[in-house]
């Protein structure tokens, strides 16, 4: 399964040559990896421009126009690649997100364990993740535990 290093290094990947691009349109094959529906995000999501990428917890969040997000996760063996619309789709393509300078983001699954979510409120994908390992502070991550005893793998995992 990517950990949380490997969806950064993706995210810092995808970044630039995403950011400010149009989705024109997603082509989803596997309905179970979308659990958000295909027709909401066939009907929502054409027109939306990338307006920035980020990670949260193991999930890509793009943030799109019109209020969107769209959440990506790996989960055991995801990858997004950017290719030409005109090669070939590979067997193992979920979606594909159609883009306007005549590209394609390639969500690949071998075993359809990734996830696809486009929501309004990203609270709805995100809402029980923990703080941001990067970017939580000492004295925020020491008060998570100051009055709580157990194992600390367990604690951790709360």
């Amino acid at each position: 399964m990517p950990e949380l290093p490997e969806v950064e290094t993706v995210v810092r990947r995808l970044r630039k040559p995403l950011i400010g691009r149009t989705i024109t349109g997603v082509k989803a094959t596997w309905s179970n990896s979308v659990p958000t529906g295909i027709k909401n995000l066939e009907k929502n999501i054409p027109a939306k421009k990338i307006l920035s990428l980020n990670r949260r917890g193991k999930y890509l969040k793009f943030e799109l126009s019109d209020g969107y997000y769209l959440f990506l996760h790996l989960k055991m063996s995801g990858d997004l690649e950017i290719e030409q619309s005109t090669s070939a789709p590979h067997p193992h393509d979920r979606t594909t997100f159609s883009l306007d300078n005549k590209k394609e983001l390639r969500f690949r699954d071998p075993r359809k364990f990734g996830r696809v979510y486009l929501v309004k409120n990203e609270l709805e994908v995100t809402g029980k993740l923990g703080p941001e390992p990067l970017t939580i502070s000492e004295d925020e991550f020491l008060d998570l535990f100051k009055n709580k005893k157990g194992r600390l793998k367990p604690l951790l995992l709360k």
